[in-house]
């Protein structure tokens, strides 16, 4: 276990076009890991008398577990792209992401089971081999499949409609008769407008 004090020098930003330079002390705790063999090393402003080495450490476990689950709603769940700047919108699309983390957190801590129970699917790692940042994508690959098979399980009878109906219908341009911008200006129409 190391717990140290350490002085850090650092220039801040130019502002009003001079640079100024300053001296901190942060306190440095690093704690062994046995699996890695190496020493994870923590920079902190978070006083020893409050919070012991081994605190520190599970503090920034939770906090980059934390970091991970927003950087996973963003990335696969789409919480970083709001199309709407009405509040109520944006609560449902943020419900929507939450609850979508927490039926797949639900599915990966199942799959993680049987992989643990089935000898044939562990190598000896177990369920580390299925991560959860892999895991939320192939959730969201076949998340209209995973909802199939959960409302059949209910009882829920699948759509009536025809498979091929609904592509055509959604693939369909509805504005085909309209001329692109390419063609606009292919024909002089864009530039016409402009003058």
């Amino acid at each position: 276990m190391i717990d140290v004090r350490a002085e850090v020098s650092f220039r801040r930003r130019s502002y009003n076009g001079s640079r100024s330079g300053t001296t901190r002390t942060f306190r440095v705790v690093g704690v062994w890991n046995e699996e890695s063999e190496k020493y994870h090393l923590y920079v902190t402003n978070l006083p020893a008398t409050d919070y012991s080495a081994s605190d520190i450490a599970q503090l920034y476990r939770a906090r980059w577990e934390v970091e991970l689950l927003f950087k996973e709603l963003k990335s696969t769940y789409n919480l970083d792209q709001m199309p709407t700047s009405n509040p109520v919108v944006v609560e449902a699309l943020i419900l929507v992401a939450l609850i979508s983390l927490v039926v797949s957190r639900v599915l990966l801590d199942l799959l993680r089971e049987i992989v643990d129970q089935d000898a044939t699917l562990d190598d000896g790692e177990g369920s580390s081999r299925i991560p959860p940042r892999r895991w939320s994508r192939v959730f969201s690959r076949y998340g209209g499949l995973i909802l199939q098979r959960i409302a059949a399980w209910l009882g829920y009878d699948p759509p009536e409609e025809n498979l091929l109906e609904l592509l055509l219908a959604a693939a369909i341009d509805p504005n085909s008769h309209r001329q692109s911008l390419i063609e606009d200006v292919q024909h002089g129409v864009f530039v016409r407008e402009l003058a």
